[in-house]
């Protein structure tokens, strides 16, 4: 692996105050603990001339709940995460996500900030996150802004922070009695996967059980990173919850997917059982509201 210079910034200002004079660029990384960029080095995937290190900024480790919002700080680690209180029993998706996202040793030291800054189809927390409604806060040394996570991925390892911003948290509303978010994933093992598909579902429901709101996504619709499915989601809205009409629009589904091949799997594989995963998860939603 080639040298890269290191800096480490004494606080969040003076992190802002680098970037600034800095800019991030194609030799200039953030890291925090580098579960995937330097696996990107060491494959030659990417250049560094500097690496910024942001580990020690304890200030953007939090999970934290404000008004009915659910904030979670860059920094955070997965452990970190799904180990908070305020990730009660109506959140338990983010621990469906933890059981298959890796081993320990990866759980503790992968960041929320990192897997949403990767912008890539492997990285799970994504379809949670856009089926959440979820958005994200920039920050720069003189500007904040907020916009959806949706808006937020540009393409696979593209994003919409300019070279002189970094991801600060991401925020979404809590889930509420007559709502359900789920997750499920496939790929060559159980667990420490690279998923061929996965798929998170969030659903808000009538007394009737009638979809009030459905949000769908997948790890790939039209790209290689996570999307809506949402002609599948308008399809959905208004109907009845059953996984017969889930299964009724499995023609929709398929042509609203555009999957790619690839060296882990076909297109007409990953059709298939994006198809099978999406009549698991909406089941599972059933399963979780008739509980409550």
């Amino acid at each position: 692996m080639r040298r890269f210079d290191m800096y480490v910034p004494a606080n969040f200002d003076d992190l802002l105050a680098y970037i600034d004079e800095h800019p991030i660029s194609n030799e200039i990384h953030l890291i925090a603990n580098g579960s995937d960029i330097i696996n990107r080095i060491q494959r030659r995937q990417l250049k560094a001339r500097t690496l910024v290190d942001l580990s020690g900024l304890g200030e953007l480790n939090y999970v934290k709940k404000e008004n009915g919002t659910i904030r979670v700080g860059a920094l955070t680690s997965i452990s970190d995460l799904i180990d908070s209180p305020i990730i009660d029993s109506r959140l338990e998706v983010f621990r469906e996500v933890a059981s298959k996202f890796g081993g320990p040793a990866i759980r503790n030291v992968a960041t929320v900030g990192g897997n949403i800054c990767a912008a890539s189809s492997s990285e799970d927390l994504l379809p949670v996150l856009l089926v959440l409604d979820a958005k994200v806060r920039l920050r720069s040394k003189g500007n904040e802004r907020v916009i959806p996570i949706e808006e937020f991925l540009k393409g696979k390892r593209q994003t919409a922070l300019k070279p002189n911003e970094i991801l600060v948290e991401t925020m979404f509303e809590e889930v509420g009695n007559r709502s359900a978010c789920a997750f499920e994933k496939i790929g060559m093992r159980n667990s420490l996967i690279i998923a061929f598909v996965n798929c998170a579902v969030y659903l808000r429901v009538e007394e009737s059980y009638r979809i009030e709101e459905v949000r769908i996504a997948f790890n790939r619709v039209a790209g290689k990173i996570p999307a809506r499915a949402k002609v599948t989601e308008e399809q959905l809205k208004g109907t009845t919850i059953t996984t017969s009409n889930v299964s009724r629009l499995e023609s929709v589904i398929r042509g609203e997917l555009r999957t790619s091949p690839d060296f882990r799997a076909s297109a007409e594989y990953r059709s298939d059982v994006a198809c099978v995963l999406l009549k698991r998860v909406m089941k599972r939603c059933i399963h979780e509201l008739e509980r409550r």
